[in-house]
């Protein structure tokens, strides 16, 4: 990801405005208005990271498999 943004500093500033968007979520969760905003934030903010999201579905999948056991 470091390569396609040369940019200096560009990933310190995205995991800036990640955790920044992580933090207004967790205080405006029971706002569904502005939770669905910052949700769609994070995720733009969040697209350059494959793993990330391979980690999330990885999860995702696990976590719905001991719900039905």
């Amino acid at each position: 990801m470091a390569r396609k943004h040369i940019a200096i500093g560009f990933i310190l500033t995205l995991r800036e405005k990640l955790d920044k968007n992580i933090e207004r979520f967790e205080l405006y969760r029971n706002d569904p208005k502005y939770s669905t905003k910052i949700k769609r934030k994070i995720k733009e903010l969040a697209s350059p990271f494959h793993r990330l999201h391979a980690a999330l579905h990885e999860y995702r999948l696990h976590s719905s498999n001991r719900e039905e056991c």
